[in-house]
């Protein structure tokens, strides 16, 4: 049954929250309660979102709308729209006999995802599906089932038609400083192969490879962008949320991102739907290992490998696994503009570039080329390293970044960080041994990382450096002195703890 409501812009932003406001004398008419499941309609437009209940924003008979809806979809104030109240669907059933330790059907699964992908489902009821990552946990026919069902329920991507191999890498991600894919990416690209890069927010990092991409050229592109992209130039860097690749991920990775975890079944899956859905062939996998990573534990290593190879074979992918082991982040850069200054200077060749994300593109680079027998066995590296030398990477990112809808080419030196900083110096002389990412993440967020571009830590040594007492480890950039604050009395607790010197 519809219901007519009066709509009411509500000067409220939300981060994609879909609800909407009700008054409680108009939601007790209708017999709804908060959190009940509605489908709003405004002329061709339909959403799905929840309930809230107030006394005073919205008046009887008006439905207000946050500003990520009305913004989202120009829905102005003052008109009619319906309200459809949604019965409890067959993927609540489905949720409900995972959590009990059932095995699901491809039917039950493919349900669940089209249940987050089209926001039937309530973010309670997403949160109790991306629980049970953890617990039970998901067999390998389930696994399969939910990467097929996470790709099929979005938009799909296919150059095929370019009679050119499709290749791409993707890091499970945990290490701070993300400049690796956008240096490997343009020098695959110089090789004439087709790499149709997508990549994902910030879960575990405190920027992922899109949020500092964005500060550069336009991310959130459209499928016909993306194709036009890489007719154009052979690949993109997008970001995977902007054409609903895979749109069930994404609502999931804003479910599990307060938590800064992610099960081992649940980026498996995450990573292997998105490459499914934009038609790759051979695809290399970053799997960073050990402490402060998402894999800590070597012996786990062969699990994982395994279940990304098996996927693989089934979506014929050719999967290869590229093991490392980093004792801190890639970069001296951590935050968005941090991490493009970083990006700028390898593609510069400048004297204080990361040597480790250079090195780390060229090896990862070096290895697609091989696989997909670009270039003859053993010579990956080297060939790399010209395009790299001779500028030819470059100017290809930026070509990328151009017709993506970039506006002009930067270098390091254009970049503003946050007019608010605070530096940590030596407390000892020696050689710093450890950097613990997982209190870079939680240091760098406190400054507002990823959502403040400004704001971040810069390293002035990484692991293995040297380094003398009162000498300058890193300095914190924020936009206020309030977030400066937050993390400066954390720091001051945990420095030892977060680089280890000896």
């Amino acid at each position: 049954m519809s219901y007519y409501l009066r709509s009411k812009r509500l000067d409220i932003a939300t981060e994609d929250a879909l609800v909407f406001v009700l008054n409680a004398d108009t939601a007790v008419k209708y017999g709804l309660c908060a959190g009940d499941r509605v489908h709003m309609c405004w002329k061709d437009i339909c959403v799905f979102g929840s309930i809230d209940v107030t006394g005073t924003y919205v008046g009887y008979d008006e439905i207000g709308l946050y500003e990520d809806i009305w913004l989202k979809y120009g829905i102005p104030s003052n008109d009619m729209v319906t309200i459809d109240i949604i019965s409890k669907t067959h993927a609540v059933e489905a949720i409900k006999k995972k959590l009990l330790g059932g095995v699901l059907s491809f039917k039950e699964i493919n349900t669940i995802m089209h249940g987050i992908a089209t926001r039937k489902l309530s973010t309670v009821e997403i949160t109790y599906f991306a629980a049970s990552s953890f617990s039970p946990g998901f067999n390998e026919q389930e696994i399969y089932y939910l990467t097929k069902a996470m790709a099929e329920n979005g938009e799909e991507l296919d150059f095929r038609y370019l009679k050119k191999k499709i290749v791409d890498k993707h890091s499970i991600g945990g290490i701070p400083a993300k400049g690796v894919t956008p240096v490997l990416v343009p020098i695959l690209a110089c090789f004439d192969l087709i790499v149709p890069n997508t990549s994902s927010r910030a879960i575990t990092t405190p920027a992922g490879t899109s949020d500092i991409l964005e500060v550069m050229m336009p991310v959130a592109l459209s499928k016909e962008q993306i194709v036009k992209t890489v007719e154009k130039t052979g690949a993109c860097l997008a970001w995977g949320g902007g054409i609903d690749l895979a749109p069930a991920d994404d609502v999931l990775i804003n479910i599990e991102r307060p938590l800064h975890i992610e099960a081992y079944d649940k980026f498996i899956v995450s990573i292997m739907a998105k490459k499914v859905a934009t038609g790759i062939e051979y695809m290399l996998v970053d799997l960073p290992v050990g402490k402060g990573t998402k894999i800590e534990h070597p012996e786990d290593v062969p699990i994982v490998a395994a279940s990304f190879k098996k996927l693989g074979q089934l979506f014929d992918i050719n999967v290869d696994i590229y093991e490392r082991r980093p004792k801190g982040p890639d970069g001296y850069g951590v935050g968005p503009v941090l991490e493009c200054v970083d990006l700028m200077r390898v593609f510069e060749q400048h004297p204080q570039r990361p040597l480790n994300i250079e090195n780390t593109a060229l090896d990862m680079a070096g290895r697609i080329l091989e696989m997909t027998k670009t270039v003859p066995a053993g010579q990956g590296f080297n060939l790399a390293k010209e395009k790299l030398l001779n500028g030819e990477a470059k100017k290809k990112f930026w070509e990328i970044a151009f017709a993506q809808g970039a506006t002009r080419e930067m270098n390091s030196n254009d970049f503003i960080l946050g007019d608010y900083k605070q530096t940590f110096r030596a407390v000892k002389s020696g050689t710093v041994k450890f950097i613990s990412n997982k209190m870079v993440v939680l240091s760098a967020r406190m400054l507002g990382a990823p959502f403040v571009k400004q704001a971040g830590i810069h390293f002035e040594n990484l692991v293995g450096d040297k380094v003398e007492e009162g000498q300058v480890l890193f300095t914190l950039y924020a936009t206020s002195q309030k977030r400066i604050n937050l993390a400066k009395r954390y720091l001051e607790q945990e420095l030892a703890s977060m680089v280890e010197i000896e």
